[in-house]
């Protein structure tokens, strides 16, 4: 059975694009197109879609606005369509965290290959509808300030579909001053990582950044691998950037970064396998057990799609699962060399 598909957005060009490609599949149902918020919040509870493509700057009523009123009526899946703008990514990021499950950027015209790729990943973000888990953010567990002393490890990060709104739940839980480096890769395209980073250093718990090559690594400091490039962690310590080419099909992957941890700290690592489609971190997860670090992995209950942590767990990559409301805690318990009791 198709799902129907509602699209909002102001911009004519796009609208043709969405639904010409959508025409091509079998699986999609276009049911209703609108030009602005208003016209896509009526639609929405007129034609109650299984899938609302949500437009972020947009006249008379914004994409942010349009999708509160959405969700309040009736929760759904909502994918956010955002251009490659500092003000686009900042908004996008605000809709990730209300309740979206994903976002991509808007498609340019020109260039056959460029669109032939946006075509391909709108379909795959689209299609992801039908495993994200729908609804709002739940509220973690505080982890209260020193309980966790030790600075030696390393905690490094992966995540994808749904990603943003979960790290920014991990960073919520954490406590200030915790000591350990923090290294995380989140699969977004260039101009949205420094947004991120800089939400998450807002939050006042761990101070972040987007890496940037030969940094050294310090304790109590995020890094964000910038989109467009793999990161790694050097012999040295230092965090570098390259440009090979993607594996699984993204850039940065998590494979990179966690079998690079692995060789630098071996037994002292500790990797966090969050929310995400696909399998980028599973290899890399078996690369850290391999070398004596820990593994967790968040629980299906609380993924926006159970797919990166499902397949490091079937790797045999992950040494316990933990809803998102208490993985701050198992991360502070896993660095301080305690065992986490999985929920």
């Amino acid at each position: 059975m198709s799902k129907k598909v509602l699209i909002v957005d102001d911009s004519a060009f796009v609208r043709r694009m969405l639904q010409d490609w959508l025409k091509e599949e079998a699986d999609f149902e276009v049911v209703g197109i609108a030009k602005d918020g208003v016209e896509g919040v009526q639609m929405a509870k007129d034609l109650d879609p299984d899938v609302v493509t949500l437009d972020v700057e947009m006249p008379n009523m914004d994409g942010i606005t349009a999708l509160g009123h959405i969700m309040a009526h009736k929760p759904r899946a909502v994918l956010m369509v955002s251009s490659i703008t500092t003000d686009g990514a900042d908004a996008t990021l605000k809709a990730l965290e209300r309740g979206a499950y994903d976002f991509v950027t808007k498609p340019q015209g020109g260039n056959s290959l460029r669109l032939i790729e946006a075509k391909n990943t709108f379909l795959e973000r689209l299609r992801a509808s039908r495993y994200a888990r729908i609804g709002h953010p739940v509220r973690p567990t505080i982890v209260k300030a020193g309980v966790c002393k030790t600075s030696d490890k390393v905690v490094v990060v992966a995540s994808s579909t749904g990603g943003p709104r979960t790290l920014v739940s991990l960073f919520e839980s954490l406590p200030k001053g915790f000591p350990c480096p923090i290294v995380m890769v989140q699969h977004m395209p260039v101009g949205f990582t420094a947004s991120l980073a800089a939400r998450l250093n807002s939050l006042g718990t761990v101070p972040c950044s987007e890496a940037k090559d030969g940094e050294k690594i310090e304790g109590g400091h995020a890094y964000l691998a910038p989109g467009g490039k793999h990161l790694v962690i050097a012999s040295d310590g230092k965090l570098k950037l390259t440009d090979t080419p993607s594996i699984h099909g993204v850039k940065p992957a998590a494979d990179h970064l966690f079998k690079s941890a692995s060789d630098v700290y071996g037994a002292k690592c500790l990797g966090v396998v969050l929310t995400g489609m696909g399998r980028d971190g599973a290899d890399g997860a078996v690369a850290i057990k391999a070398k004596g670090g820990r593994v967790y992995g968040e629980a299906e209950s609380s993924c926006v799609i159970y797919g990166m942590p499902q397949a490091a767990k079937k790797a045999g990559g992950v040494d316990a699962e933990f809803d998102i409301k208490e993985i701050g805690a198992a991360i502070v318990a896993g660095v301080a060399g305690r065992t986490a009791l999985a929920s």
